[in-house]
């Protein structure tokens, strides 16, 4: 079985290399950097049997040319830079890792928000330069109404913390948990989340039903000052709708995910729009997750050879 890491799963190759060597009768070849172009994804892939990547994309014509190709192992939760409907024409499974970021991802929101409501990058930049606290107000979590779209693994996780940081906590998702429930959160359409929240954070797959989910009708109805995180797919949310209000001073963004995937460029618009807090898409990247995903990405190829395919997501 011959077996092609066409980008770096973000760990030490050696450890990399350790893992996947325990697995029978496996060639492996390993790249340490990202393709940079569908013709490099494509050389990259020649040949092998399974080819694992975590979040190039890995479109249908690249698909098409794979002739030995039986197996993608998306090394990621989200799949949606695999062309899916390609891999069933052609009868290859592809996997992914679902739940490995479920604490780092859940963790980062609430960093965003102590961050943005606290104003800690203003404060470090305050003492650096001889100020003071002056203009530095901040505001609480606690009494304060948090919204969470999408209630899964990392949905719910953010509602048990929002909790403890006592939030009253709402959430709108399409299907409803009923330990949530128990534990006082409160399902509502998302037109009363959205106005209703001082904080609304998103945790929802990028599908041609969630493609701009948020968009200018629903920010507007945003309660001014609100808070939005999103840590799950950037176009879930219309960047040129937000870029507007975030102009207009009335709401406060918090992004690890944009339309595309960092570096960004220069006149990417949501780089001078005020009342932000960028990350470059490090919400699942902690030395814990990572690991967390190495293991699991393995143990999927392992169950493909076996025969007893496991995470499919086709």
């Amino acid at each position: 079985m011959k077996i092609s890491i066409i980008e770096p799963l973000q760990l030490p190759e050696d450890i990399v290399l350790e893992k996947f060597n325990t697995l029978p009768d496996c060639e492996v070849r390993a790249y340490d950097s990202k393709p940079e172009s569908p013709e490099e994804t494509l050389e990259r892939s020649r040949g092998a049997d399974v080819v694992v990547l975590v979040n190039s994309p890995f479109p249908g014509d690249v698909i098409e040319k794979l002739h030995n190709l039986k197996m993608i192992a998306v090394s990621f939760t989200g799949y949606d830079h695999v062309d899916i409907e390609k891999c069933r024409e052609k009868g290859i499974t592809v996997s992914n890792v679902p739940e490995y970021s479920t604490q780092s991802v859940s963790e980062l929101v609430f960093g965003f928000a102590i961050s943005a409501m606290r104003k800690l990058v203003e404060c470090n930049n305050a003492v650096r330069e001889g100020g003071t606290a002056q203009g530095l107000l901040g505001r609480e979590l606690s009494g304060k109404k948090m919204g969470v779209i999408g209630t899964g693994k990392i949905g719910q996780r953010v509602c048990e913390l929002a909790i403890a940081f006592g939030m009253e906590v709402l959430a709108f998702s399409r299907t409803e948990k009923e330990n949530l429930r128990k534990m006082g959160v409160r399902y509502v359409s998302l037109e009363e989340l959205l106005r209703d929240c001082d904080v609304i954070s998103i945790h929802v797959p990028l599908t041609k039903e969630t493609e701009h989910l948020i968009g200018e009708r629903e920010l507007g109805i945003m309660k001014d000052g609100a808070l939005l995180i999103n840590a799950s797919r950037g176009k879930v949310v219309d960047t040129n709708a937000l870029v507007k209000e975030l102009n207009s001073g009335r709401l406060f963004a918090c992004l690890d995910v944009f339309d595309m995937e960092p570096p960004l460029p220069d006149d990417y618009p949501i780089l001078k729009a005020p009342n932000t807090l960028l990350a470059p898409h490090v919400g699942y990247y902690t030395e814990e997750a990572l690991l967390r995903r190495l293991d699991v990405t393995v143990e999927n190829i392992r169950a493909f050879i076996e025969g007893k395919p496991v995470n499919v997501v086709t």
